[in-house]
């Protein structure tokens, strides 16, 4: 009998096989692990997947919105339908499953996340494998002794199979999206949803929603109204420089607020919302003024100037302060790094890392953590990291300094465990260097890029803290204020550097903004005079919201917790980590684009009008981050049900069908509004009375060749049939769909211009060669912006001229 170790991809399997001493072979990897014979074999992703609605509920119609109703609670499996290059689906399959008839053991050696543990445990059932199951949790990277030590170190089959239902309840509960959108393209193709939605012939008029995806749009959709709705005001900031030891202390007008002064209205002042979230427990935060009164700021000033030398010191606090090094990178952080330096869109950013953890480069890095592990800090751990850092000349002082340091031969800072590492547990924790060598010389410029930012944020990690000395000063000048207070207060905020720490590991550039100016702090103490010299008023318009770029709307969904006013649905969401995980959310972008439901206008992404029309479509449930987190919340709870498989089951279920029960209910409300607007011309278009035209027919046909499944036996003479198999399989065909000549020839400039690889996906599939070819000119065109000369603000609100011809 053999020991059967499942892999999910090839390129894993090759590490495993290299890393283990076991000899690769066409179709698995043979060798020995304690003592017993290995089969090493390997899917491709996943190779299972949930049957189409029409497959479970042979009536349920893109046509017809009664008959998806109810929604099936049956979840049967098939293998996945794909074509093109390489091995077919079911050709892995039987691999797998001879394999799995010869096991004495098996060994689960996918990504050690729920996706991962997933594409195991639905092969091991489908093949009605009993056996013996362990897993290697791979999550500290695939270099040769990582895997060596994971192997060391496995994981019991029920200890991890809890994840595994934590994935069939997502995939279940997501599953069921698709009947919301069959009724909602019904209703939009027949104009009963308004002129923005349905529009477009196939894929295009398709109304797409999900439980990461609508909260995502609602998230650009609200920042955009909220830019669009801005109304900038003109204020006053008010600075007074103050005499303090010799020295002169610029110090902000900054009057205490409450409730009854915004109720007095003072002359002069504008209020403004607060932006700032209420933590748990406290009470709402009260509106911010804004010195908007010429007159009465002038006057203000004046008295200040009368009085100046009465001012005096009414506060001065001062305390030493530790400022921690930046932890190393979390997927999120990483990829908005990417998009700092390159441009790159937070899809490509993610394939550049995972590149490198395939080759054994880095750790695993779809992780939601940026901490790392205690037991990494142990000497045998970290040092052999540092060693090989240290032979990259960029790194080298950094890296042995910090190897000094933590190994106590430093002169001036004792070994102590940096704050990065941490005793919680984690199942992926930050993205780090392996104990493999690094040949930056012979990776591309992003990969290089890649590295370098991992290596960077690992090593600054180890560096000592900076100390640093703070001061707070608040003065008083004795003369009625603008908010009718009997003085007026200002106050100013100064840090002074002890010690640098590790702000001098990399020292920023001079193009770079330090986040903090320095200052060194002055001898002052309460009471004491300090006259006022000058008051300066500055003229400052207020400004609307930024847009989202990849950067930033990546980061919001990770921290969407900061927008709810629930404090403890904030909580969740903070504990959930946000919306989506770090493996989807670029994917969930790159479907908003593809919908059109958002589009990029250079960095920053904007909403289009039928992505404004279907956030006002979906009840708030579905467009709410709260909802979405939830259901995060509750997937990470039955993960932890470890050892106990009939109470994880018990849990998906319930799950699932509470889902599918708010579903329904919503999907008879639409029904019962909406099924009246539906024009009479739409609905003898989708009565599915006649036969299909020419040319559904002839593209139904190349949709069938190109994803490999057979046209239904009616799909030539019912215009409905072959309607239904269009939209099912057209976004799979275009998938499938290699790139045309000039999309081919234009990539390879690119990657030869940038010195790049391209891959075999991006020769042979066209959204893979399209999103290349986007990346590398979203990053040009970033380099160019970034070039341009400053506008003023009368040019960059002056309409753009679109040139003719």
């Amino acid at each position: 009998m053999t020991i059967t170790i499942i892999a999910e991809k090839r390129d894993q399997a090759q590490q495993i096989a290299t890393a283990m001493g076991w000899r690769m072979q066409k179709d698995l990897a043979t060798g020995t692990l304690e003592g017993q014979p290995v089969a090493l074999v390997w899917a491709s992703g996943h190779l299972l997947e949930i049957r189409e609605p029409q497959e479970l509920k042979p009536d349920a119609s893109w046509n017809n919105p009664a008959t998806l109703l109810p929604i099936p609670r049956q979840f049967d499996l098939r293998l996945t339908r794909r074509s093109g290059r390489g091995k077919t689906p079911a050709q892995y399959y039987k691999v797998i499953r001879d394999q799995l008839r010869r096991a004495s053991e098996v060994i689960v050696s996918t990504d050690p996340d729920r996706e991962g543990t997933a594409i195991a445990w639905h092969l091991l059932e489908a093949c009605r494998y009993r056996g013996p199951v362990r897993h290697a949790w791979l999550v500290d990277g695939l270099d040769r002794q990582a895997v060596r030590n994971t192997f060391v170190r496995l994981k019991g089959g029920d200890e991890m199979k809890s994840w595994f239902r934590a994935s069939e309840a997502r995939a279940r509960a997501d599953w069921s999206y698709q009947f919301a959108v069959r009724a909602l393209t019904f209703y939009a193709r027949g104009g009963a949803m308004g002129p923005n939605l349905g529009q477009g012939g196939g894929r295009e008029s398709v109304v797409s929603v999900g439980r990461v995806q609508t909260p995502t749009l609602a998230l650009v959709v609200e920042r955009c109204r909220e830019i669009g709705s801005f109304v900038p005001k003109d204020h006053f900031l008010i600075n007074g420089h103050f005499a303090v030891s010799a020295q002169s202390i610029e110090a902000r007008y900054h009057p205490p607020v409450t409730a009854e002064i915004i109720d007095a209205a003072p002359a002069g002042v504008t209020w403004e919302p607060s932006r700032r979230i209420a933590k748990e427990g406290d009470p709402e935060p009260l509106d911010t003024p804004l010195f908007t009164g010429e007159h009465e700021v002038q006057a203000f000033k004046q008295r200040l100037l009368q009085a100046g030398d009465q001012a005096t010191v009414i506060q001065n606090k001062e305390r030493n302060s530790q400022r921690n090094p930046p932890l190393p990178c979390d997927l999120a952080e990483f990829q908005a790094e990417m998009h700092k330096a390159f441009g790159m869109t937070a899809a490509a950013a993610q394939k550049v890392l995972e590149k490198l953890y395939n080759e054994g480069l880095v750790t695993y890095p779809r992780t939601e953590h940026a901490e790392l592990p205690d037991s990494l800090y142990a000497p045998n751990e970290r040092n052999p990291v540092l060693e090989h850092l240290t032979q990259i000349s960029e790194f080298s002082r950094q890296a042995q300094m910090a190897r000094d340091i933590h190994d106590g031969n430093h002169q001036h800072y004792p070994a102590r465990k940096p704050a990065c590492f941490t005793s919680k547990p984690m199942e992926h924790y930050g993205i780090i260097p392996t104990r493999k060598s690094a040949n930056l010389s012979s990776m591309n410029r992003e990969a290089q890029m890649a590295y370098r930012i991992v290596a960077r944020r690992y090593i600054q990690a180890l560096w000592p803290s900076a100390s640093l000395r703070e001061q707070k000063l608040a003065f008083q000048v004795p003369v009625t204020d603008l908010l009718g207070h009997a003085a007026s207060r200002f106050t100013a905020s100064r840090t002074e550097v002890v010690d640098p720490g590790w702000m001098q590991a990399f020292p920023r550039r001079e193009d770079e903004q330090a986040e903090v100016s320095y200052q060194a702090i002055v001898a002052a103490q309460k009471g004491m005079l300090t006259p006022l010299k000058q008051v300066d008023t500055v003229t400052r318009t207020t400004r609307p919201p930024a847009y989202y770029t990849d950067r930033t709307l990546i980061k919001a969904m990770k921290t969407v917790g900061r927008f709810v006013k629930d404090p403890k649905l904030r909580r969740i969401l903070r504990e959930s980590a946000g919306i989506g995980t770090p493996a989807t959310r670029s994917t969930i972008l790159e479907t908003l684009l593809a919908r059109k439901f958002i589009v990029r206008k250079g960095s920053r992404l904007e909403s289009t009008a039928s992505g404004e029309s279907l956030v006002d479509w979906l009840p708030d449930w579905m467009t709410s981050a709260e909802t979405t987190a939830v259901w995060e919340d509750y997937l990470t709870r039955v993960c932890e049900l470890r050892n106990d498989d009939n109470l994880a089951c018990e849990k998906r279920d319930r799950f699932v069908y509470r889902q599918i029960d708010r579903l329904e209910s919503w999907l008879q409300e639409l029904q019962g509004a909406l099924s009246d607007k539906v024009s009479a011309q739409s609905r003898t278009r989708f009565s599915g009375s006649g036969t299909p035209t020419p040319k559904m027919m002839a593209y139904a046909r190349s949709i069938s060749r190109q994803v490999g499944v057979p046209l239904p036996d009616n799909a030539l003479t019912d215009r409905q049939a072959c309607s239904t198999f269009i939209d099912t399989y057209q976004a799979q065909a275009s998938q499938n769909r290699a790139p045309t000549p000039k999309m081919l020839a234009l990539a390879r400039k690119l990657a030869q211009e940038r010195q790049l690889n391209l891959s075999d996906e991006i020769v042979s599939s066209f959204e893979a060669c399209r999103a290349f070819i986007d990346s590398q000119l979203g990053s040009l065109q970033q380099q160019i912006s970034s070039n341009k000369p400053r506008q003023t603000t009368r040019s960059r609100q002056a309409p753009r001229r679109q040139r003719k011809g």
